[in-house]
């Protein structure tokens, strides 16, 4: 199969490299404004990948094409992953819609709803009729950039979670993704997959007691390396706020624990135990990635999941302390940036109906 990565970044160049090493042409996409970060990986011809790899290899990894036309980057691929944050989804997507082919394959590798936000965009351009969308919960690396046309994957997840919209593309197109990934377990449909633990469960919960050190004092800090009991009390408390969402929607879930075991191989019992000393430690970063990474797990995640709450009847104070924390302390409005029940196309359905959306594509 031919492969398509969109996106150079931390996540990018690192799933390009291993998917490679895998046995499959790649292809790797960057938009054309951002052209100059592939000249690297162009003078080289491909990615120097270190560290704890899934394909087992590590070394230089060759990819077939590296470019800025995204014509000639998807023309001939079965599937094409997007590896950006959430709030850049919908920007690369019409990007690359003009081209799409019959029988393609687009993932959201970290999927924040991606496929309901795209969905009218998709509809209108007639996409429904010839591409699969599919959302994964989480990406499967955590990775980074050390260098020009370098990067080490610190570790990789042993199980993720990916369903298509709607859920009836799932037996066949799912298969698809998993030739290349065999860990992606087929959920429900994506209400499951959005619901199932992922970044939004550990990012703020680390962030929100470090806010002065992370906020005010650091420079660069180990994200992971920071942990505190405090954060693993947060992360406990708002995950059964999220899993009574979840259960209320019938999607079959999983705490955060089980889930980071399942993942990485880590033992624990918190937060505090899970990461603390463990690979996700070694991981540098900036506040720039913080405030990032809170737009993605608030706008995203916190701010609908809000929303599902208030309307299955379920108390999330946890939830919306934490919204209304954090837009006092970056002064950035979450709630009012984030995503609604009417930007999923569900405002106003009942649970039936919802259901029956994602599941079947139509209420």
């Amino acid at each position: 199969m031919q492969v398509t990565i969109c996106g150079c970044g931390n996540a990018g160049i690192a799933m390009a490299a291993d998917i490679s090493f895998l046995g499959f042409d790649v292809n790797l996409f960057e938009m054309p404004e951002f052209e100059k970060n592939l000249e690297p990986m162009k003078a080289l011809g491909g990615v120097e990948l270190s560290g704890k790899t899934y394909s087992g290899k590590t070394g230089f990894a060759k990819l077939n094409k590296i470019t800025s036309n995204v014509k000639e980057a998807i023309d001939g691929s079965d599937v094409i992953f997007l590896t950006l944050p959430a709030q850049h989804h919908r920007t690369f997507f019409e990007h690359l819609s003009a081209y799409l082919s019959k029988g393609q394959t687009v993932v959201a590798t970290t999927g924040y709803w991606a496929s309901l936000r795209l969905r009218d965009f998709i509809k209108e351009k007639g996409l429904d009729k010839k591409i699969t969308f599919i959302e994964a919960n989480i990406f499967p690396y955590l990775s980074g950039n050390i260098g020009p046309a370098k990067a080490k994957i610190f570790n990789y997840k042993r199980s993720m979670l990916i369903s298509a919209f709607p859920a009836d593309n799932n037996e066949e197109k799912c298969k698809v993704i998993q030739k290349i990934y065999p860990q992606y377990t087929v959920g429900k449909n994506v209400l499951e997959t959005n619901l199932y633990p992922g970044n939004h469960s550990v990012h703020p919960q680390i962030a929100l007691p470090n806010i002065v050190f992370f906020f005010e004092r650091a420079r660069e800090f180990r994200f992971y390396g920071e942990l505190s009991h405090t954060a693993a009390k947060l992360a406990d408390v708002f995950d059964e706020e999220r899993i009574k969402v979840a259960s209320y929607f019938d999607c079959d879930t999983t705490d955060y624990v089980t889930s980071i075991n399942r993942n990485y191989e880590y033992k624990g019992k918190d937060l505090y135990e899970l990461f603390l000393n463990k690979e996700h430690s070694e991981r540098w970063g900036r506040v720039e990635g913080i405030y990032r990474v809170l737009i993605e797990d608030l706008c995203y995640f916190f701010v609908p999941m809000e929303s599902l709450a208030k309307m299955a009847g379920i108390a999330v104070p946890i939830t919306t302390a934490m919204i209304d924390i954090f837009k006092v302390v970056t002064g950035y409005d979450y709630r009012s940036n984030g995503i609604t029940l009417k930007d999923l196309g569900i405002e106003g359905l009942s649970k039936e109906q919802i259901l029956n959306y994602v599941n079947h594509g139509n209420v």
